[in-house]
């Protein structure tokens, strides 16, 4: 976990497109049967205009944790998709959980959270990036107390088939 500062955007920018470009390097090598190789043209979009759908996290209060989906999973082989989460005060997304063949990588964009990383918990504000390997179990929540939502950034990639 590292705190960024006005280098967060120019980093940002930099980790997904390493993470697209070995997605579309590693499907382009895997071999050319298969016609999937993304989409065809890119996207321009303003976050405001993303409509708010409901995640498959469900809090201890039974309120879904929403997002922003700005690239759906899976339109480039291995890459999980992009969004922007928003975690409401009180909100918790535990027990911590884990995935077999998933690079997570978050990065808050506004408010503070905790994040449990492996059983340690990191207090995390804007601007903190953080990056989940396969098999570190995680788990995030926003303290009841925090004035405002905390929202972070989501994206991922695959490195092998879930078991």
């Amino acid at each position: 976990i590292m705190r960024l500062t006005s280098l967060a955007p120019v980093v940002l920018a930099f980790c997904v497109g390493i993470l697209l470009g070995s997605a579309l390097q590693q499907k382009s090598q895997k071999s050319v049967e298969s016609s999937n190789s993304g989409p065809k043209k890119g996207i321009v979009l303003e976050v405001a205009d993303v409509p708010f759908r409901q995640t498959s996290h469900i809090d201890e209060q039974g309120r879904p944790i929403v997002k922003q989906q700005l690239f759906e999973p899976f339109l480039v082989p291995n890459f999980v998709g992009f969004s922007v989460a928003t975690f409401k005060p009180g909100q918790v997304m535990m027990p911590p959980h884990e995935h077999n063949s998933l690079h997570e990588f978050f990065y808050v964009i506004e408010g503070v959270g905790v994040i449990q990383k492996d059983g340690v918990e990191h207090q995390v504000k804007a601007g903190t990036f953080l990056h989940m390997a396969p098999f570190e179990k995680h788990g995030i929540y926003v303290p009841k107390e925090a004035v405002e939502d905390m929202k972070m950034i989501v994206c991922g990639v695959t490195v092998r088939e879930e078991k």
